[in-house]
């Protein structure tokens, strides 16, 4: 059934996410006559709940730390069984238990909306607090797993070091095998699974548990598509010591991942060059999230739609096919427009997500090479003359050596402004409840010069044993997106 297995690690992690499942969920259709382009079963799994009704809940793995969740639950209705005795009597202990319990915190206005049945109120960035906030999914209980090492947003030992993730993820490994325990449930219950998407922070602590537990996973799964959607917090408001370490845990997260997964396809709201249409709070995770969500839900759009007759299925492992093309360039710049621009198939999008090694800090950016060597791009407009478009020459052609590899695939499916979803495109919409979307990743060139730079930021706060491995790493990476037909000489090849 072309399953894909979702793993959420982190705070900002899930509000990505929730932004990703209320989308899917938007795409059910309730009517006979009806039919969703967005095949169901790939994102969802169905289930029995405890009453014996039917259930279709996210097939994800959810991460985060202790006070992360919120007011959500972890049984809810679908699995709440009613108790008939009392828990004491099929105790071991004799005696009566004394129970003490932490008051829960209360739902906001927009879920008790939900729960009631009604039309939810109109959100504000003030009223999220948590990612739980604006949920509009159900999940199994087995999915949701709260770490209690750390506490989030603490100030006595926050979780904000690349180490940190990398020794939590390995002691918990140790004492509960938490991949058997968490991860292998869900991968059990799939036919066909094609792949596992995995959306992680790379400039804090979850960049180092991610990396255990990817390399973990491809253990488990030595041929299995992974795709990870590295995120990254804004810098713009925080001191210049906090910006370093946030650079060396996305350097040391993005040469540890990059080892394993199939892409990884780093996400970042840019400092500049926002595009007139679009106002995004950096200080609000439910705004730098809707963002996020926006581009990487569309970018891999065409691996869920349904089939049909004249329709090849699009996996996750062919669109890393299409971007990996030496079988070693495992990273991708994301680029994005949305709105009017979106409808303008023929030029690139505007906005850059990708924003590895730059900083404020005059380092120099650009691209050593204008070589593209592998393009996907997915475009959901009104217009649609079919879900693959089919360009002669360079387009969903079997690929010549040397030449770019170029799919490009449209939709009519527009991107869903739920009520759940920030007011953060400022277009003219006109009554519509949907927005246009193009989304454009690409291995090229620029990557050389930003893992360059971002060596060259970084070397000199990391520590001498892990320098060396690091530095590296990073050189390797580059190396293969390096043009075969460039001098090879560049000043900064020995900066670091």
């Amino acid at each position: 059934m072309r399953e894909i297995v979702t793993l959420q690690l982190g705070n900002l992690s899930n509000y990505v996410a929730t932004h990703f499942w209320n989308t899917q969920e938007s795409y059910f259709t309730y009517s006979e006559d009806e039919k969703s382009l967005v095949d169901h079963n790939i994102h969802w799994r169905a289930g029995i709940g405890e009453d014996g009704s039917d259930t279709f809940l996210p097939r994800t793995v959810v991460y985060d730390l202790k006070g992360g969740f919120g007011s959500l639950r972890k049984v809810n209705p679908m699995y709440e069984a009613a108790q008939s005795e009392d828990a004491a009597l099929t105790s071991l202990w004799p005696g009566k238990p004394t129970v003490h319990k932490q008051s829960l915190l209360s739902s906001i206005d927009y879920q008790r909306d939900l729960d009631a049945g009604v039309k939810p109120s109109k959100l504000k960035p003030s009223d999220v607090r948590y990612w739980s906030d604006f949920s509009r999914v159900y999940y199994h209980p087995k999915s949701l797993v709260q770490l209690y090492d750390f506490e989030l947003h603490s100030s006595i030992m926050p979780f904000e070091r690349f180490s940190m993730g990398t020794e939590l993820f390995e002691s918990l490994e140790k004492e509960n095998e938490i991949v058997d325990r968490d991860w292998r449930p869900f991968v059990e219950e799939c036919d066909q699974m094609q792949g596992v998407q995995v959306y992680t922070t790379l400039d804090d602590a979850w960049g180092g548990f991610a990396s255990s537990y990817l390399e973990a996973l491809r253990d488990e799964h030595p041929k299995t598509c992974i795709w990870v959607w590295g995120l990254q917090s804004p810098v713009s408001t925080i001191a210049r010591e906090k910006r370093r370490l946030r650079l060396a845990n996305t350097a040391l997260s993005i040469s540890q991942a990059c080892a394993q997964a199939s892409m990884v396809v780093p996400l970042a709201v840019p400092e500049s060059r926002v595009p007139p249409g679009i106002a995004v709070d950096s200080s609000s995770a439910w705004h730098v999230s809707a963002l996020l969500a926006t581009a990487a839900e569309s970018a891999s759009l065409q691996s869920r739609l349904r089939l049909d007759r004249n329709s090849q299925p699009i996996n996750l492992a062919d669109m890393a096919q299409c971007l990996n093309v030496s079988g070693r360039q495992t990273l991708a710049n994301m680029r994005m427009a949305v709105g009017p621009q979106a409808a303008d198939s023929d030029e690139l999008p505007d906005m850059e997500l990708s924003q590895i090694g730059s900083s404020r800090d005059g380092v120099k950016t650009g691209s050593s090479s204008d070589r593209t060597f592998g393009r996907l791009s997915c475009i959901r407009t009104h217009d649609d003359t079919g879900r693959e478009s089919a360009t002669e020459s360079t387009t969903n052609q079997r690929p010549i050596i040397g030449n770019t590899v170029v799919r490009n695939y449209e939709t009519s499916l527009l991107y869903p402004l739920l009520d759940s979803f920030p007011s953060i495109y400022n277009y003219d919409l006109q009554g519509r409840e949907s927005i246009p979307v193009h989304t454009s990743l690409a291995s090229d060139g620029s990557i050389v010069y930003k893992m360059r730079n971002l060596r060259s930021q970084v070397a000199p706060f990391i520590p001498l044993e892990e320098r060396e491995n690091l530095v590296n790493g990073l050189s390797e990476l580059g190396d293969a997106y390096q043009d075969d037909w460039s001098s090879g000489s560049d000043s900064d090849d020995d900066d670091a």
